[in-house]
């Protein structure tokens, strides 16, 4: 079936989480993606537990086509290639693939590709097409350039966990890996508008993706600088700064959260909870009362919510439209009717052994025309290194075997 970015081939030479994913979402929209692994050492993630194979789970590798769990999520819909780069042949046939493909994404450290000379205007010569994106933790220059990154650290630096908890409590690690995650959309946003621009201008395009960068830019819609001039705390936990109610609330058999941005939903919630009587209380005349009595408004809806199951409360307000719902814990999420009809629930399939019995997200973007999806399974590392090496670069098939006796593939 065609795909939207059928035709398109990527050099994949990214590694953990910020990089692969990026790539796993192009492979989702139908690139050819061709995951470039040093041999006997790949992708760090690959030997991250636990591993799933022909004997199911474990947290120790029982055989040798045990694969990383992490491995076989983000690789969805790839192919996977053998190639040690510190080499000069390497280096040579990593040039003539890339010479024969649209786009190149990696997350080394900043000067690392300089260092093996496959900077972008290294391989702009060879290639003037070429979209050439890296990805790091702080971006290709600037003070921090150097400095290694996690998730972790980039929340730390860029806002999120000074953001994420509450006002009397330290700052909190969003627990999503929204330091990975983000900058990994945003790659696949600037590749592309890149090949939208290419198709125009026949020229490719370096792109510079700073973790740092990613998150800051999802920090500042409640103009944080503002809120401190005024002494508000920056952490508010599941409160919101301006609008009330709008947090998590405890049920008798759980937690529900219940949303309310406006008068109409706030006349429409005194309904559902029975207080129209609140309906002129100065107090809660608008939006700004309501926040500045906010602590008023929590008191009535836990006197309120306390003896009642959190179906009665959902059910309640959603036949008045305001918005509430339980806050579901991993168990629902993945039996949710919702998430099952969208197809965002799907198997881990390994490569050798089937399915594992366990889940992963699917592909979130759905079209009407084209389809895009993530149900290949995860490549074996260096499955494809035959079929690439000699279909892309016409190589014999005893070239690959001396290639492969020499430690280049």
């Amino acid at each position: 079936m065609e795909k939207h970015l059928e035709g398109i081939r990527v050099v994949d030479l990214t590694a953990y989480l910020s990089g692969p994913f990026s790539s796993m979402n192009l492979a989702a929209l139908g690139a050819e993606v061709i995951k470039v692994e040093r041999p006997g050492i790949g992708d760090p993630c690959r030997w991250n537990p636990p591993f799933a194979g022909p004997q199911g789970i474990s947290f120790e590798k029982k055989e040798e086509v045990d694969m990383s769990l992490l491995y076989l999520k983000r690789n969805r819909n790839k192919k996977s290639v053998f190639l040690n780069m510190q080499k000069e042949e390497g280096k040579a046939m990593i040039r003539q693939l890339i010479e024969k493909s649209d786009i190149v994404l990696e997350n080394f450290t900043p000067g690392a590709m300089d260092r093996l000379g496959l900077d972008y205007e290294s391989l702009a010569a060879i290639n003037p097409g070429i979209i050439y994106c890296s990805i790091s933790g702080y971006g290709q220059d600037g003070p921090l350039r150097d400095r290694p990154a996690f998730d972790l650290t980039v929340q730390a630096t860029s806002g999120i966990m000074e953001l994420t908890g509450f006002s009397d409590g330290p700052p909190v690690r969003c627990g999503a890996w929204i330091g990975d995650m983000l900058a990994s959309q945003y790659a696949v946003i600037g590749i592309l508008a890149a090949l939208v621009s290419r198709q125009k201008t026949g020229r490719g395009e370096k792109i510079d993706i700073a973790m740092n960068d990613a998150c800051f830019s999802m920090c500042t819609d409640e103009a944080v600088d503002y809120n401190i001039s005024r002494g508000i705390p920056v952490r508010s936990g599941n409160r919101l700064t301006r609008l009330a109610p709008w947090n998590s609330y405890q049920a008798r058999d759980g937690w529900v959260v219940i949303c309310v941005a406006n008068n109409t939903q706030w006349h429409s919630f005194l309904e559902a909870i029975e207080r129209e009587d609140l309906k002129e209380d100065p107090r809660f005349r608008d939006q700004q009362g309501r926040y500045k009595h906010a602590d008023d408004v929590e008191g009535i809806i836990g006197e309120w919510i306390r003896d009642l199951s959190r179906e009665t409360v959902v059910n309640r307000m959603n036949s008045k439209k305001v918005p509430c719902e339980i806050i579901a814990d991993f168990d629902q999420i993945l039996k949710s009717p919702q998430l099952q009809h969208r197809e965002m629930v799907q198997d881990v399939v390994h490569p050798v052994s089937g399915s594992t019995g366990l889940k992963a997200a699917g592909f979130p973007i759905k079209f009407s025309r084209l389809k895009s999806d993530l149900k290949v399974p995860a490549p074996y590392p260096g499955q494809h290194s035959e079929e690439v090496y000699s279909s892309i670069l016409g190589i014999s098939r005893e070239e690959l075997v001396r290639l492969k006796s020499e430690g280049i593939i």
